[in-house]
């Protein structure tokens, strides 16, 4: 066996490699959550992965693919948690969307504030990658709500405006609900929502009449 592949303490080179890349992901997380991304350095995040400075460049080639990466490690997460509930009409998935949306975020501050604060405006690349999975969560809650509606179904166009009315509401609520020190509590604002939700409902059909 060559020397890049001999292991050493039991674990391979890759296996190695594959440990601190882990390491500069969880420091990544903690940092960019708790001091926030644009006040890091690679050497903060090395100090708190506890690697030495030349490992940063083993993983990642700037300080922003490691936010691509914790962002979309954060983002996968919270996915579960929003699309992890079903319903049998639009208002109960509607429900479980916001439920998993808000306990996720009150539940996981330091993830949250990657998502909903530290990605924004950082550069082009990373407002991609922002839209690119909020359109993703967005295309699979407008498809489970049309799911649950009996009409045809809407084009791909309209499909795609649905989904990102859904998510920047979505994410707007949170983001007031976080900065307001989670108040209301979690369910009298999602009986709020209930609440406007059936009034924008009766408003529409009145104007059918």
């Amino acid at each position: 066996m060559n020397d890049q592949g001999r292991p050493y303490a039991g674990a391979s080179r890759e296996q190695r490699e594959s440990a601190r890349r882990e390491q500069l992901v969880t420091a990544g997380i903690s940092l960019f959550g708790t001091q926030g991304y644009r006040s890091a350095t690679v050497g903060a995040v090395c100090a708190e992965a506890g690697l030495n400075k030349r490992y940063f460049y083993e993983s990642f080639a700037t300080l922003e693919d490691l936010l691509c990466e914790v962002y979309g490690r954060v983002v996968a997460d919270l996915r579960a948690s929003v699309l992890a509930g079903g319903g049998e009409d639009a208002a109960a998935v509607l429900r479980g969307f916001m439920s998993g949306f808000l306990t996720w975020a009150q539940a996981n501050p330091v993830q949250a504030r990657v998502h909903l604060f530290e990605v924004l405006g950082v550069s082009a690349q990373v407002d991609e990658l922002y839209r690119w999975q909020g359109r993703t969560i967005g295309d699979e809650l407008s498809s489970r709500l049309s799911a649950t509606v009996d009409a045809p179904q809407l084009p791909a166009g309209q499909q795609r405006v649905l989904g990102d009315v859904l998510i920047g509401a979505g994410v707007q609520m949170v983001v007031n609900w976080v900065i307001s020190d989670y108040q209301p509590p979690r369910d009298e604002l999602l009986d709020e929502m209930d609440s406007t939700l059936g009034w924008v409902l009766a408003a529409g059909l009145s104007t059918l009449r």
